[in-house]
């Protein structure tokens, strides 16, 4: 599932705004019986992944002398939670990049020691480090990357055809959710032109710069599908089952609507590409999307002072996304690494999806990182 905040653009005004997360509150528990016990450290895991964080945690658990207090949590949730009460919640949660700028600003959680804070700069992509980072300073610990791809049917286009939305819609046809504006994945497209979302590292609320003649060049091309013979109209609901009945040859989804692509048209005849580079206001360019980072975090409050609690639960999130554990979590659960030397791996790069959405993710030429704004 996408974790990542949506970005809305109000017509051709170009008003931007972003979709509030709304969660519940994290317990029960009142702020003393929390953070009782010091040499318990409760873990905020992403919903489904407890068992595959088990040997993980039995590792640190056997180093560090902590006992970890597992708990799955959903987390597009994690700062509404956390900021109801950061005392009574996790010491260490896992938590989407985009909301890295609202607990930095609330001073949930703080600058990750000087230690960590070169491990994580040494073992990451350029990339995943700009999502672990606020104005400059790194405050989580990188995991996972996830960026959208362009599936398509092997059976009605070329890995050659692929590269060109041209091609793409001349030869086939390419289903998009446009009507609905699902800004989410047209957005990036004022940025595939030179356009910026606030600002070039997505901190700066004054940085957006859409209402340009390149901004109205992206409306008009958007606007123009409608009259593409090679463009198929989608919504949300009806994706899958277009694809299935090849009145869509490609379309553009992440990770989490792979298995459902394979079962629509077979898994011999799925295929998995970067992005096509698009003609637009007559300058052709590459096709972005937007990057999540998949982060953990430490929030000190629990601890109530305890700077052993707090040093041990640095170090739990150092041991949940080192190079082993990322290995683990590729294996287990198909996250794409952010560690550099797990990508460069044989199994990961033999995997089609994982070597693809790596690609997206190698550089700003494919991908802007989601901004994170508080």
């Amino acid at each position: 599932m996408k974790s990542w905040q949506k970005v809305i653009v109000g017509g051709a005004s170009l008003t931007l705004a972003s979709t509030l997360l709304v969660g519940c509150g994290s317990g029960s528990k009142d702020k003393k019986e929390a953070g009782a016990d010091s040499k318990t450290i409760k873990l905020w895991v992403p919903t489904g992944s407890k068992k595959s964080y088990a040997d993980t945690i039995a590792k640190f658990e056997k180093d560090s002398g902590y006992t970890v207090k597992v708990v799955e949590s959903e987390d597009p949730k994690a700062q509404e939670k956390i900021k109801k009460d950061a005392s009574t919640a996790a010491d260490v949660f896992s938590l989407p990049h985009d909301q890295l700028g609202q607990l930095v600003e609330s001073g949930t959680i703080q600058e990750v020691p000087e230690k960590y804070n070169k491990e994580i700069a040494a073992t990451s992509t350029d990339q995943a480090l700009v999502g672990a980072q606020y104005k400059g300073k790194t405050y989580a610990f990188p995991f996972g990357i996830e960026s959208q791809v362009l599936f398509y049917n092997k059976s009605k286009l070329a890995a050659e055809d692929v590269t060109s939305y041209d091609t793409i819609t001349t030869k086939a046809t390419f289903g998009g959710t446009f009507k609905q504006a699902n800004t989410y994945a047209t957005g990036p497209l004022f940025m595939s032109v030179g356009n910026t979302l606030f600002g070039e590292n997505g901190e700066d609320v004054k940085g957006t710069n859409w209402g340009n003649d390149k901004g109205a060049a992206v409306l008009k091309w958007i606007a123009d599908q409608a009259s593409n013979k090679g463009f198929v109209s989608l919504d949300a609901n009806n994706v899958m089952s277009k694809f299935g009945d090849g009145s869509v040859a490609s379309f553009e989804s992440g990770p989490w609507d792979y298995e459902a692509a394979q079962k629509a048209i077979g898994k011999e005849n799925l295929g998995v590409a970067i992005y096509p580079k698009v003609t637009i206001g007559g300058e052709t360019v590459q096709q972005k999307a937007f990057l999540g980072v998949k982060l953990y975090a430490v929030n000190q409050a629990p601890a109530k002072g305890d700077t052993k609690r707090i040093a041990a639960s640095y170090k739990l999130a150092s041991y949940l996304t080192n190079a082993e554990s990322q290995e683990n979590q590729f294996k287990t659960r198909n996250i794409v690494p952010a560690n550099k030397e797990v990508q460069s791996s044989e199994a990961v790069q033999s995997n089609e999806l994982a070597k693809t959405v790596i690609t997206m993710g190698s550089s700003s030429d494919y991908t802007v990182v989601m901004p994170k704004l508080s």
